[in-house]
């Protein structure tokens, strides 16, 4: 388990866990079986590239728009020690890590959003939360299909 104990850890964090969500969904994009697919995971990929921008602002805005309390103590479970973005893995090893990638980010954004009293900011999070959601259902919707057709 993790603690991100500064406003600059949890966006770094959240910065590089969607970096690599992006990074996976591009594998899994150039791995897909059809072109249905390919196009829906360049397009989470496309998305986890714009969460990564959206958090990169967070990251530089003032103390008073976004206070450092926000983030104080948020315990982070399910690390995923030893993945590697270059390692050569199976089409299931992609989906199967990159469940549990969408899975601590959707932890994460909601927890920063029931953190917030800004409506604004609360706003913000709770979005990226609905898109991880929607990339958690795709993915799984995926992988249940591949296993089926293994």
């Amino acid at each position: 388990m993790k603690t991100l104990n500064s406003k600059d850890d949890a966006l770094h964090f959240a910065m590089r866990n969607a970096q690599e969500c992006a990074n996976l969904f591009n594998r899994l994009a150039h791995n897909a079986r059809n072109t249905r697919l390919k196009r829906t995971f360049s397009n989470y990929a496309r998305e986890e590239f714009a969460q990564v921008v959206s958090l990169s602002r967070l990251r530089q805005t003032s103390h008073d728009e976004v206070p450092e309390e926000l983030f104080a103590g948020i315990e982070i479970n399910g690390q995923l020690n030893g993945y590697h973005g270059e390692d050569e893995l199976k089409y299931n090893e992609i989906l199967e890590i990159a469940m549990r990638k969408i899975r601590l980010a959707l932890k994460l954004y909601l927890e920063m959003a029931s953190r917030s009293s800004d409506n604004d900011l609360r706003d913000v999070f709770k979005s990226m939360a609905v898109k991880e959601n929607t990339h958690k259902l795709g993915v799984e919707a995926e992988y249940n299909d591949s296993l089926l057709l293994c």
